[in-house]
C-alpha cells in the first residue's frame, strides 16, 4: 500500500518528534563541550610572549646581515611596513619558520633601502 502524497509514516506517531528533538539537543550539546574542550585544551603549549618572539627574530642570521648595512638598518627600525610583517604572535612566528615569509621582508628592506640611497638629502 503506497502512502498517499503528503502523509508519512511518522505523522501519526509523536515519539518520532519527541526522538528528533532529542537527537538534535544531543548534537548541540556535544558541540557545545568540544568547543569549550577546544578552547581550554590543557595540552596546548602555551604561546611563547611576542617580544621573545621579536628578539629571535632579531637574532636570525639574515636579519643581523640586513641590519650590517646602514640604510636598511634604518629602515628596519623605521619603516612601519617591516613592523607589519609581524604584528602580531602568529606572523611572528612565521617570519622566524618561512623561508617565503623572510624573503619577502628582505626584499622589501633591500628595495626600500636602495630608494633610501637615491633620494638626494
Amino acid at each position: 500500500m503506497a502512502a498517499s502524497p503528503g502523509e508519512w509514516y511518522h505523522e501519526n506517531d509523536p515519539t518520532f518528534e519527541v526522538t528528533a528533538m532529542f537527537l538534535i539537543g544531543i548534537l548541540i550539546v556535544v558541540a557545545i563541550l568540544g568547543e569549550i574542550i577546544h578552547r581550554l585544551n590543557p595540552w596546548k603549549k602555551p604561546e611563547p610572549a611576542y617580544e621573545d618572539l621579536v628578539a629571535q627574530i632579531k637574532q636570525t642570521d639574515w636579519y643581523q646581515e640586513l641590519s650590517r648595512d646602514q640604510a636598511c638598518r634604518y629602515v628596519l627600525d623605521n619603516d612601519p611596513h617591516v613592523q607589519a610583517y609581524y604584528p602580531s604572535t602568529y606572523e611572528a612566528k612565521r617570519l622566524l619558520t618561512q623561508e617565503g615569509f623572510q624573503l619577502g621582508l628582505i626584499d622589501y628592506v633591500k628595495q626600500e633601502a636602495a630608494k633610501q640611497a637615491e633620494k638626494p638629502r
